[in-house]
Formats: C-alpha cells, sequence, structure tokens
C-alpha cells in the first residue's frame, strides 16, 4: 500500500499560476505553423505511448477457437461480457489483416 505525502497546498497554488500563465503565453510567442508542429509532436507522442502499452492482438485460429470455447463454458455474466470483447478484437483485426492483403 503506497503513502502518499500530503501536498504543500502554497506550492500547489504557485505552480498553478505559472502553468496557467506559462502555456498561453508560449502559445502567443509561436507562429501557428510551429504550434501546429507542437501539436503533432505532442499527437505522436501520445499514440506512439499507447501503442507500446498495447501489446499486438492474437488473431490466430487458435485464439479464435480457444475464446469460443471459454464463452461456451462462461458462468459469469462479466466473464461473458469480457469475452465476447476479446471475440470482437480478434474477429476485426483478422478482417483488418486480410484487408491489407
Amino acid at each position: 500500500m503506497a503513502v502518499h505525502a500530503r501536498k504543500n497546498a502554497a506550492a500547489v497554488a504557485l505552480g498553478r499560476r505559472g502553468g496557467k500563465k506559462g502555456g498561453p503565453a508560449r502559445a502567443a510567442k509561436l507562429t501557428p505553423e510551429q504550434r501546429s508542429e507542437s501539436a503533432r509532436k505532442a499527437v505522436q507522442a501520445r499514440w506512439s505511448k499507447a501503442a507500446a502499452a498495447t501489446p499486438a492482438p492474437v488473431t490466430s485460429k487458435k485464439a479464435l477457437h480457444l475464446c469460443l470455447k471459454r464463452i461456451k463454458d462462461a458462468k459469469d455474466e462479466n466473464e461473458l461480457r469480457r469475452l465476447t470483447e476479446e471475440l470482437q478484437r480478434i474477429v476485426f483485426h483478422r478482417q483488418y489483416r486480410n484487408a491489407e492483403n
């Protein structure tokens, strides 16, 4: 269990005040092209983190059959819902992969 230290309210307020001023001030100094490039880099950084965090889906025939078997044997509604979503992902990625070829 993690122990969280209390933050100094004055320091938080001071940092927030600087942050509120800093972003708009920086943006005002940039040209539209520079702002666009900065936004593009931010989006690419966010998407690269998301892509690295999510493993590539397993879309083999074996995975498909295993998922269908687990759906058939599912007892719990939540488990059934989760497995159905997994099945949808498998089918979607198989269709997407086939469309690329």
